[in-house]
């Protein structure tokens, strides 16, 4: 015992000793509880404990321990330094259930991502960028239920992912934090929830993961990003009525972010960690690249959707519904530049494949459109999965490779993300187009 406590209990006050003993009282109950959130989907007590397991997450997670609550190992560099992301965007589950081609979406849309994993054995980790259900299509009773078919087969290949939510994971009759809840069900999610508020304000989806080189130093950071947007649940208080959900990554989320990137940097002696970002609405700077033009050549892709739709997309400056776009999106678009990303994939519009770049000074980040997953939402397009491969000693010269598996097996829009990207040449992308198989009788 410090000299100090001994002499405040020698002058008979014990508060050091009452502070001590009720420190460890509080420690025990918090230790007991967080055994049943973790059990949670397993325990009897769930429906008890569900709001308070999320709240000490939160708490958890806020004091940065991003995998504590998951029971998962660290997300590792194979042994040969490399590690590859398979992503998956724009799912759209639990169209038109009660019709038969709505099931016949789900299990085609299943069907992609069973093809793409089939080609990609190599994948480390899947992100769900967002748009995973289709809210104004379910109802509060069964909605989240589609996160089970997603969930079982990943884990039957023991892939663990990570998720971002849409607009379209919000709405009347589909609550974010539902979902949330309904996917840390299943021990290979990852996805977290790191900053406190109501999903109206922040969000869910916004946390990160490090990922280990062979010596257990962190060499990545990937980060995920809750752009929010579609409608106000009923379980937030929405109602019967379609209130509107802000469409931008919030300030307290931005501000969390610099202070977490902050935090890393010295809790690895000052050396700034390469990062990805995922969030599922572009940004205005994928706006600008696609103003400045996209050339078939040096960002191969599919240009179908123009203007691209950014975050703050049919709103006002002072925060009114009505205006065609209000620049809410800049304090992100700062940030993720100033913290140093080295690139950021985005969902949302089905017709754009592309990567581009933005820079701003003596700084640079690559920006790539995934492929649209789902056979739900609009859109012909071809479907697929954008992967990205990146390796230790690519992160140090800032560098990586991307390129877009088709459910068709085929491999295209294969560039390397480098100092030379934006001149170097590469094959042009077909506009290829899919459509679900329909039955004579229907």
């Amino acid at each position: 015992m410090p000299r100090d406590a001994e002499r405040t209990e020698a002058a008979g006050g014990g508060s050091t000793r009452f502070t001590r003993v009720r420190r460890a009282s509080y420690c025990r109950v918090l230790l007991i509880v967080s055994t049943f959130c973790l059990l949670g989907p397993y325990s009897q007590l769930l429906r008890v404990t569900s709001p308070f397991c999320e709240q000490l997450g939160g708490f958890i997670n806020h004091r940065h321990r991003p995998q504590l609550s998951s029971l998962l190992p660290p997300l590792k560099f194979k042994k040969d330094g490399s590690f590859q992301l398979s992503i998956f965007s724009d799912l759209h589950f639990g169209e038109n259930a009660w019709e038969p081609w709505g099931p016949k979406q789900d299990l085609a849309s299943l069907g992609v991502i069973n093809s793409v994993l089939d080609r990609e054995p190599e994948t480390d980790f899947v992100v769900l960028n967002g748009d995973i259900i289709t809210g104004e299509n379910v109802y509060l009773d069964n909605g989240t239920q589609y996160i089970d078919k997603i969930a079982e087969t990943l884990a039957s290949r023991d892939i663990t992912w990570g998720s971002t939510y849409g607009n379209h994971d919000s709405d009347c009759r589909l609550s974010p934090t539902a979902m949330f809840e309904r996917e840390k069900r299943y021990k290979g999610s990852r996805t977290a929830r790191m900053v406190r508020g109501r999903e109206e304000g922040v969000g869910v989806t916004n946390y990160y993961l490090e990922v280990q080189g062979l010596d257990a130093r962190v060499e990545m950071v990937l980060w995920f990003f809750d752009s929010r947007g579609g409608f106000v649940s009923q379980e937030e208080g929405g109602g019967n009525r379609r209130k509107g959900r802000e469409n931008w990554v919030s300030k307290e989320v931005v501000r969390w972010f610099r202070e977490m990137s902050g935090r890393l940097k010295r809790e690895n002696g000052g050396r700034s960690l390469p990062g990805l970002g995922f969030v599922h609405i572009p940004i205005g700077a994928f706006w600008d690249a696609q103003k400045r033009g996209i050339d078939g050549k040096k960002q191969p892709g599919i240009n179908g959707d123009q203007p691209v739709n950014r975050q703050g997309e049919g709103w006002c400056e002072d925060g009114r519904e009505g205006c065609e776009y209000g620049g809410q999106d800049g304090g992100f678009m700062e940030a993720v530049m100033e913290e140093g990303l080295l690139g950021l994939f985005v969902g949302h519009d089905h017709g754009d494949t592309w990567c581009s770049d933005y820079e701003k000074g003596s700084r640079r980040v690559y920006l790539c459109f995934g492929q649209h997953t789902g056979y739900g939402g609009y859109g012909s397009w071809i479907r697929g999965s954008r992967q990205v491969w990146v390796s230790i000693e690519g992160l140090r010269l800032r560098e990586m490779d991307t390129w877009v598996r088709l459910e068709s097996g085929k491999v295209v829009g294969r560039v390397r993300l480098n100092e030379t990207f934006g001149r170097d040449e590469y094959e042009v992308v077909e506009d290829e187009r899919t459509h679900l198989p329909v039955d004579e009788e229907n």
